[in-house]
């Protein structure tokens, strides 16, 4: 079991029991069919080789979206301006007790958290300004439970619930450099684990990965 966004993902859905799993951004749908454990499993993107459920942008599903789901992965448009509205859009479709998750939240540099993801015609590793979404509701959104696990480019976790405020809104990266720990409230994945612990199984599938963080 490798630490990453999907092993979070399950993580959650299996002591949870999440069964309802929506994904915003989906580059292939196969591929998250195979490895997302959730009994239903809904996705969106507007690419239409993604082969999503709903071929729209996710400001058009969540305009027009009736279903509550479980849990809701963001890692759509790379904008803070899309994670931020993106964010709503999945609270107000989220069951009691689930979880927003977010991808591409702690770019290692500026190189990553640039705008535009083509650079002369290539398209190198890029986490965009996603995390300028993310940090504007760590500053205006007391009723929410947040922080950035420190793994795989920074998996975001949303949820309603409390939470100290970053003192102001920041959106250029050379704040986020500063002052990274407490923009995003990063935690290691032990301490991911720590907050959600395996209730269901007597030995948890992570218990090999704890030594490593």
């Amino acid at each position: 079991c490798v630490a990453d966004r999907i092993s979070l993902i399950n993580h959650l859905n299996r002591i949870y029991g999440y069964k309802d799993y929506l994904e915003i951004g989906t580059r292939n749908k196969s591929d998250m069919h195979n490895r997302i454990d959730a009994k239903s499993r809904t996705s969106v993107d507007p690419d239409p080789k993604a082969g999503a459920d709903y071929c729209v942008t996710s400001d058009e599903f969540f305009a027009n979206n009736s279903k509550k789901f479980d849990l809701i992965f963001i890692d759509g448009l790379h904008t803070g301006e899309q994670v931020y509205r993106d964010i709503d859009g999945a609270l107000e479709a989220l069951n009691p007790g689930g979880v927003v998750l977010l991808h591409d939240l702690n770019p290692p540099t500026a190189f990553h958290a640039r705008e535009h993801y083509e650079v002369d015609g290539d398209f190198p590793a890029w986490n965009g300004t996603s995390w300028q979404g993310y940090a504007r509701h760590r500053a205006e959104s007391p009723n929410l439970e947040m922080y950035v696990v420190d793994v795989d480019w920074g998996v975001g976790f949303v949820r309603p619930g409390r939470q100290i405020c970053y003192p102001k809104v920041v959106s250029d990266y050379g704040d986020l450099e500063r002052d990274r720990v407490s923009i995003l409230n990063l935690i290691t994945v032990r301490d991911f684990l720590r907050r959600h612990p395996s209730k269901r199984l007597k030995r948890s599938a992570w218990d090999p990965l704890l030594s490593r963080f």
